[in-house]
C-alpha cells in the first residue's frame, strides 16, 4: 500500500517534469534523487491547487493520498478517483510550466543561461537560422545548419547533423560544398563547433577582423 501512495505521489509530477525540461533543458550529470524531489514538488505543489480548486468549485477530492481510503476505494468510486487523479495531474503540469516558463524569464532578465550546460545554450540559443563550422578531431572542418543536434547528454553523445554540408579545403582556403543533403556527425569526433555571423541580423561589439588590444606605444596600456 506504501508503495501505491508514493507512486499516486510522484507520477503526477510527470508532466510537469517534461514541460519544465522543454523550457530548460535537463542535465545528463543530474542525479536520480534531484530529479525525484523535482517531481515530487511538482506533484505536491499540484496537489495542494487542484485540492484548493475542488473545494471551491465541488470537484472529487484526492482521498488516494489516504491509505485508508485507498483500502476502502469500491468499483463505483473509481471515476471519482480517476477524476482527482486528473486534476492532480494537470494542476502538476501548471507548475512544471510555471516553474520552467518563470526559470527563462529570470535567466534573460538577470543576462544569464536557464540551461544546465554550454553546449545546450549554444544549442538551443545561437545556431537556429545560421550557418555553423564544426571541427573534428581529425582536423576536417565542415559548415552546415544544424538539422538536428543531442543535447542534455555527456559530451562524446552529442551527436549532430549537418544539413548541406560543406567540407573546408586547406588548399583552396575556402569550404566547398558537398553532394550530401545532411551529414551525421559522432559526439566523440567533434572538437569545436562555432556559429557564422549573419550581418544582417546579429549585434556585435567588435567589428569582424577589427584588432583587439592594441598596445599603445605611449604608455605601454592595452586597449582596443
Amino acid at each position: 500500500m506504501g508503495v501505491l501512495i508514493a507512486a499516486f505521489a510522484i507520477l503526477p509530477g510527470l508532466p510537469g517534469d517534461k514541460l519544465y525540461s522543454f523550457f530548460v533543458g535537463s542535465d545528463w550529470r543530474e542525479d536520480k534523487w534531484s530529479r525525484t524531489l523535482r517531481l515530487l514538488a511538482f506533484s505536491l505543489f499540484g496537489l495542494a491547487g487542484y485540492s484548493l480548486v475542488a473545494t471551491r468549485i465541488g470537484a472529487p477530492l484526492p482521498q488516494y493520498v489516504s491509505a485508508k481510503a485507498l483500502e476502502q476505494l469500491s468499483p463505483g468510486q473509481l471515476g471519482t478517483f480517476g477524476g482527482a487523479f486528473l486534476g492532480h495531474v494537470c494542476g502538476a503540469t501548471f507548475f512544471g510550466l510555471v516553474a520552467g516558463f518563470g526559470t527563462r524569464l529570470l535567466a534573460r532578465l538577470s543576462a544569464r543561461s536557464a540551461y544546465s550546460s554550454a553546449w545546450d545554450q549554444f544549442i538551443n540559443s545561437s545556431v537556429k537560422g545560421h550557418w555553423v563550422t564544426v571541427g573534428l578531431n581529425n582536423g576536417d572542418v565542415y559548415a552546415g545548419y544544424v538539422d538536428k543536434a543531442d543535447v542534455s547528454v555527456a559530451a562524446t553523445e552529442r551527436d549532430l547533423i549537418l544539413r548541406e554540408p560543406a567540407l573546408y579545403d586547406q588548399r583552396l582556403t575556402r569550404y566547398r560544398a558537398l553532394g550530401y543533403q545532411s551529414l551525421f556527425l559522432l559526439g566523440s569526433t567533434i572538437a569545436s563547433a562555432a556559429v557564422v555571423t549573419d550581418a544582417a541580423a546579429d549585434q556585435r561589439i567588435t567589428a569582424i577582423g577589427e584588432s583587439l588590444f592594441v598596445e599603445d606605444n605611449d604608455n605601454g596600456v592595452e586597449h582596443r
